[in-house]
């Protein structure tokens, strides 16, 4: 079900900022905070003694105490200090996961800690890229992290679910194709000489035609790198001449909670107006707006799902995207029961 060799986003950096942060990943009861250097640390939330969470505690200059009894556990997972009693029992400690601070996200490495090669953090620099101008959230999914995946790697439910935000006319006739590699999946779609979306049109100052562009990356677990744009109709953007474009990054990634519940990151970018504060606030509702219409309607789909476990499914052309996603999910997972 869930991969653990791998880095998964657990927090944005500000919500380590106030102390303690409780969250659930792989259903593992995980505190997060930041140690007297600033560096983000990641325990077990649960003391050993008697399951008192330590994000009910308190946060000293190199350990934490649990509050209900005072024990201490440094940042490594090691009972450090009883109250009362010079010995500390063997095997007092909780467990201790690898944290990383990369483009204003806090990762975690739920695996062998070994294993855990910031390497192999995937790229999502746009959200700290002075060239570029970030925004983003996360939001908790009641439902399984991979209909999100499904449904970012296929995009035709834009002009249906999303249609006055992001959807535009002509978006079903698009040039689909889709390419797999290793260990990615490529999903390139093209539409040509058609209306802009309302967020295009605004972001061109025009209502002209466009030529309109999306490639979404997927690699697993759960990274996806949505590079899309529309351009003036005929003005070259295919053949790689993006001067009469608008460009933007959607960027997800998708922690799961539970096998049914999901925390998603996300964060939009783009190249233009950078220093617009009200466009990037006007951006911010209607990209927000959006993503919570796919929220909503991902808990919706997990539910009946739940309620109709045992009732076919039908499948079409769309489709093959995430099955391509799926498959690669399936054998990372089956190398690593393996291994």
């Amino acid at each position: 079900m869930f991969l653990r060799n791998c880095w998964y986003v657990a927090a944005w950096d500000h919500e380590l900022e106030d102390g303690f942060l409780a969250r659930t990943i792989l259903d593992e009861p995980v505190v997060l905070f930041r140690g007297a250097d600033g560096a983000p640390r990641a325990l077990e939330d649960r003391c050993c003694h008697r399951s008192m969470p330590l994000s009910r505690g308190r946060l000293l200059e190199d350990s934490v105490q649990c509050g209900y009894h005072g024990l201490e556990f440094a940042f490594d997972g090691r009972c450090v200090k009883v109250p009362g009693q010079s010995t500390i029992p063997p095997g007092a400690r909780v467990r201790a996961w690898p944290a990383v601070e990369r483009w204003r996200w806090v990762w975690i490495w739920m695996g062998d800690p070994d294993a855990a090669d910031p390497g192999l953090i995937p790229d999502y620099h746009w959200n700290d890229d002075p060239e570029w101008t970030s925004y983003g959230d996360v939001y908790h999914v009641a439902g399984d992290y991979r209909l999100m995946n499904d449904n970012l790697l296929d995009l035709s439910h834009i002009q249906f679910l999303h249609v006055n935000t992001l959807g535009a006319p002509g978006d079903q006739e698009a040039e689909i194709e889709v390419r797999r590699r290793p260990h990615v999946v490529h999903v390139s779609r093209w539409t040509f000489d058609t209306p802009p979306s309302p967020f295009y049109a605004h972001a061109l100052g025009t209502n002209a035609n466009v030529d309109r562009w999306q490639n979404v990356y997927f690699r697993p677990p759960s990274y996806i790198v949505i590079d899309a744009g529309s351009a003036i109709a005929g003005s070259g953007a295919r053949e790689g001449d993006r001067s009469r474009a608008a460009e933007v990054y959607s960027n997800h990634t998708m922690t799961p909670e539970s096998e049914t519940s999901t925390h998603y990151f996300w964060h939009h970018a783009r190249n233009f107006r950078l220093d617009d504060a009200a466009f990037t606030e006007e951006l911010r509702g209607m990209f927000s707006s959006a993503l919570r219409e796919d929220t909503v309607a991902i808990e919706a789909q997990q539910k009946s799902l739940q309620r109709s476990a045992d009732r076919p499914m039908i499948d079409i052309n769309v489709d093959n995207a995430a099955f391509q996603g799926r498959r690669i999910l399936e054998e990372r997972l089956a190398a690593e029961g393996a291994s």
